[in-house]
């Protein structure tokens, strides 16, 4: 609870910073070496945004250099991906890179698909110094990093154009990212619950909007659910993370 906890405050103050933040609390508290958050928009369109160290950076380069890997498969198929051993010869999915990655210290890897309902804008993948497969519960620990990895992204859109769902709406052929520009958020529940966060604690727009990503993130809901309670009054804001 602790580590959640942790990566709401992340998601609610928001930021530039927030995924590297975020990447060095997972590398802190969860039984990983590395991580790393990689934007995608299609198997081959790629642009890394954070690694831990130079190992991260090198796993991410290397797979979609070569165009196969976990993280590829992660993104593709919109799954998480846990491999007990990368450099197992036994393993044929990924016979280039994991010949490649020997090279490395990187032993087990977790890669998990950044994505809300239909919306699917990249991945993040930690990476570990010796092989053995992930215990559930710290992987259910890295499932909500990378939610709370999403919705820091999101805050960090220009036009944070969201569709019904609260996912972001679908991208345009100037926009491979699909969250990356946009037109201004159009739910109106949203810019309505946004106004009413804004005078119950006196913050700025943009903070009372990351308040409730934040809160969509903690309690696993669409922000346009949140929003309507926040605008029916079934929820006010106060000093602490909601």
């Amino acid at each position: 609870m602790q580590f959640e906890a942790e990566l709401a405050a992340v998601v609610a103050v928001g930021g530039w910073d927030a995924p590297r933040r975020i990447v060095e609390l997972c590398v802190a508290r969860l039984p990983v070496t590395g991580a790393g958050i990689t934007l995608m928009s299609d198997a081959d369109r790629q642009q890394p945004l954070w690694a831990s160290d130079e190992v991260a950076a090198r796993i991410d380069e290397l797979q979609f250099r070569l165009a196969e890997g976990p993280c590829v498969e992660a993104f593709t198929t919109g799954r998480a991906v846990v491999v007990a051993d990368i450099t197992d010869t036994r393993d044929a999915r990924w016979p280039m890179f994991s010949s490649a990655v020997r090279e490395t210290p990187a032993r087990a890897m977790v890669v998990l698909p950044l994505q809300a309902r239909d919306a699917l804008i990249g991945i993040l993948d930690f990476y570990r110094d010796r092989p053995g497969l992930i215990a559930p519960a710290d992987l259910a620990a890295a499932q909500r990093a990378a939610d709370a990895t999403f919705w820091s992204l999101l805050g960090l859109r220009p036009g944070r154009t969201l569709d019904e769902s609260g996912a972001p709406a679908p991208d345009d052929d100037h926009d491979p990212h699909g969250w990356l520009a946009g037109a201004p958020l159009e739910h109106v529940e949203v810019y309505q619950a946004t106004g009413m966060i804004v005078a119950q604690l006196d913050v700025s727009s943009d903070a009372a909007l990351a308040r409730l990503r934040a809160t969509a993130f903690v309690e696993d809901r669409p922000i346009a659910e949140v929003a309507r309670d926040v605008v029916e009054r079934r929820l006010r804001f106060s000093d602490g993370v909601e």
